[in-house]
């Protein structure tokens, strides 16, 4: 696999981008749709690799008792509850990463539920064998402090169990945004829940069609706020995103006004410029929005602003331990982090550069990983990243959206975007 290079000559970025549409909200669209009992129409799905491996899964639930998910955790998780009430034999594997993502809490309420789920090799991680069958459902309880997509892959399926679902959360709930979103695309189907206190209520009900449009991918967003926070000037325009977003990574927007960008909705297209509210210290806590840390934690060493970040402890069962992997590439910059306990990180500003101008940096085979350090070219540098295809996970245009807004984007030596 070859390598890309990227590097910027211009700190005038100058952009107009339609933005991959949420895969979060693809997802959960497919689930529902497979679990309907009349066709509907899903405009301006994304065409990451997760949607495109769970639709292939789904459409081939009849025919196939093996599927490889690669290393797609959301499929892992909303297939097994699909397929626990599909009649019939499947495996369900990934790739050796994928194989050390845990499961076993949403496998026991499965399993508590009516399901028949048993693990082929480590107990609570994939590969994983389900025998589908007609389960009843119920009143179960799971916890919720490990991964918000237990949670909704139980959600998606619970109108289709003859006594529904009870469920009762356990612990701090991680990304609770992701469980409204799940809940709020569900009523668009006519799906009536109860969320009091710690226990979310759905009866058995069934999904009504109706056609749909997926919004464009605020996670994805991320990272041109990146680089508006890095460019000397900036003028970027993203299309497709909601001001009244289902997405919890909207948060995006109040987080970067801390670093240096305003962001202003016009219609349906966000504008990001340059603003001069930069703050010197950030305190931020990712519990509810992890998949924004590794552009955040970028643009914050690159801008020399002090941070103390929390509610990291979930990162380490991503694509990567994404902590580890941003700390372990940032350093070669020359940047220096302290990590008090699993769940902290800080920084202190006043780390000088390296003085190198070519900077070799690993990915982790991690989409938000290889995103997060290319902007970072714009301080100067040449930065070369191995397995750059990975960026397919969520966002297949990125570097070609990069090419086209000034950064110089090369595979091999005559081969550019």
């Amino acid at each position: 696999m070859r390598p890309v290079i990227i590097h910027s000559d211009a700190g005038n970025i100058k952009a107009s981008i339609k933005l991959p549409a949420s895969k979060s909200i693809s997802n959960r669209l497919l689930v529902i749709k497979s679990l309907c009992d009349a066709p509907f129409r899903i405009n301006n799905l994304s065409s990451s690799d997760d949607t495109r491996i769970l639709g292939d899964c789904l459409n081939n639930k009849e025919h196939y008792r093996v599927f490889d998910v690669k290393d797609a955790g959301t499929p892992l998780r909303f297939l097994t509850a699909v397929f626990a009430l599909t009649p019939g034999n499947r495996m369900l594997t990934g790739s050796p990463r994928l194989q050390e993502r845990p499961l076993a809490p949403l496998v026991q309420a499965l399993n508590e539920l009516g399901a028949i789920i048993c693990f082929t090799d480590k107990h609570g991680f994939p590969p994983l064998v389900i025998n589908g069958n007609d389960i009843t459902g119920g009143s179960i309880a799971i916890d919720a402090s490990i991964s918000s997509q237990f949670i909704s892959a139980l959600l998606l399926i619970a109108p289709a169990l003859p006594k529904g679902i009870e469920l009762t959360l356990k612990n701090n709930t991680a990304s609770v945004s992701y469980i409204r979103m799940t809940l709020k695309l569900m009523e668009h189907f006519d799906i009536v829940s109860k969320w009091f206190q710690d226990v979310i209520t759905i009866r058995p009900q069934k999904y009504q069609p109706t056609d749909c449009t997926v919004e464009s991918d605020w996670s994805a967003a991320a990272f041109w706020f990146e680089i508006a926070a890095l460019a000397e000037n900036a003028n970027i325009e993203l299309h497709g995103l909601s001001s009244d977003s289902l997405q919890g990574d909207a948060a995006i927007t109040e987080i970067f006004k801390n670093l240096g960008v305003q962001s202003t909705f016009e219609n349906d297209t966000l504008r990001l410029t340059k603003c001069d509210a930069a703050t010197n210290f950030l305190q931020y806590d990712f519990f509810e929005t992890p998949d924004l840390f590794p552009a955040v934690v970028a643009t914050c060493a690159a801008k020399n602003i002090s941070f103390r970040f929390t509610g990291l402890k979930n990162l380490a069962i991503k694509e990567s331990d994404r902590v580890k992997a941003m700390v372990n590439e940032l350093q070669k910059f020359g940047f220096r982090f302290s990590s008090p306990d699993e769940n902290t990180l800080t920084f202190e500003a006043g780390t000088p550069l390296v003085s190198a101008r070519e900077i070799s940096c690993a990915t982790y085979n991690d989409h938000r990983i290889a995103m997060a350090m290319a902007p970072l070219s714009l301080l100067g540098k040449k930065i070369f990243l191995d397995q750059p295809s990975c960026v397919s996970k969520s966002y297949p245009s990125y570097f070609e959206d990069l090419k086209n807004s000034g950064f110089h984007v090369k595979f091999s030596e005559n081969d550019y975007f």
